[in-house]
C-alpha cells in the first residue's frame, strides 16, 4: 500500500516536469527557428530595397619598378532590387539593379547581379561569377568555400577560398555619420605578410540592412631578380592589382 501512494506521488511530481521540459524545447525550438530568420536579415532579399554607396577604385599598373600607374577613382554606386522570380530548383531569385554616378550626373546603369537562399547559403551571381556570401545561422568562427560553386582563382593559384565569419551580432561604424548595432564580418581572405602578393578581402553586413561596408585589395609585387626591376625585390612594391573600398551612405527598404 505505501509502494502505490509513493508511485502516485512520484507521478504527481513527474508530470510538472514533463510540462516543464516540453515547454523548454518548444522554446528552444522557436528560439533556433528565430535566430535563423534573423541570420537571413543579414542580407534582405526583398524587392524595393535600396543601397547607395561611396567606392574608392585604386588600380596599379607598373611595367618598370620606377612608374607610377597608380589610377584612383571615386564615385556613387546604386544598387537595387528590382524584380524577383521563380528559378528552376523551385526557390527565388532577386536581380538587382548596379547603376554608378560621379556628383551630380544622372545615374548610369552598369549590370544586373543576381542573389538566391539556397539551403542554408546565400549565393549571389556577380558578373557571372557565382559566390557563396554568407551561411545560415551566423556564427562566430563559422567557415566555408566560398567558391564553391566557380572555378575562380585566386592570386595563389588555388580556387577553394575559405571565407570565416568574425564579430557577430557586433556593432559596426562605417562612417563617422553612420553605425549599425548588430553585424557580421565575413574575412574572405587575409594573406597580407607573402613578399609576392596581398590578398586582403571583407564585407561587412548589417542586421535588417545588407551590406554595409566592403574591402578587396588585390595585389602582386616585383619580384624579378634582375635588373631594372631587381632593386623592387622584396620591398612589396605593387606590379598590379586593385584596391577597392565600399561604404554605404543611404539605405532605404520596401514598405
Amino acid at each position: 500500500m505505501l509502494r502505490m501512494q509513493k508511485s502516485s506521488f512520484s507521478l504527481k511530481i513527474a508530470k510538472p516536469f514533463l510540462v516543464l521540459a516540453i515547454f523548454a524545447a518548444l522554446l528552444s525550438s522557436c528560439s533556433d527557428s528565430a535566430t535563423e530568420i534573423a541570420s537571413e536579415e543579414y542580407f534582405p532579399l526583398r524587392v524595393g530595397y535600396q543601397w547607395i554607396y561611396d567606392v574608392e577604385e585604386i588600380t596599379t599598373l607598373r611595367n618598370l619598378c620606377a612608374d607610377d600607374g597608380v589610377t584612383t577613382t571615386t564615385y556613387e554606386l546604386k544598387v537595387e532590387i528590382i524584380s524577383s522570380a521563380v528559378n528552376a530548383e523551385g526557390g527565388t531569385t532577386y536581380t538587382f539593379q548596379r547603376s554608378k554616378r560621379s556628383g551630380s550626373a544622372p545615374w548610369t546603369p552598369l549590370a544586373t547581379w543576381t542573389a538566391q537562399r539556397k539551403g542554408t547559403q546565400l549565393v549571389a551571381n556577380e558578373a557571372n561569377i557565382v559566390f557563396v556570401k554568407l551561411v545560415f545561422p551566423v556564427s562566430d568562427g563559422l567557415s566555408w568555400n566560398g567558391n564553391q560553386y566557380n572555378t575562380q582563382l585566386q592570386l595563389n593559384k588555388v580556387n577553394v577560398d575559405t571565407y570565416a565569419m568574425a564579430s557577430v551580432h557586433q556593432p559596426y561604424a562605417v562612417s563617422a555619420n553612420l553605425s549599425f548595432p548588430k553585424t557580421v564580418t565575413v574575412i574572405q581572405n587575409a594573406e597580407e605578410n607573402n613578399i609576392t602578393r596581398r590578398d586582403s578581402r571583407k564585407e561587412v553586413y548589417a542586421l535588417g540592412v545588407g551590406l554595409a561596408f566592403k574591402e578587396s585589395i588585390e595585389l602582386e609585387y616585383f619580384i624579378d631578380s634582375n635588373p631594372p626591376n631587381n632593386v623592387c625585390l622584396a620591398q612589396k612594391r605593387v606590379k598590379k592589382g586593385s584596391t577597392w573600398k565600399q561604404t554605404l551612405k543611404e539605405f532605404s527598404a520596401p514598405k
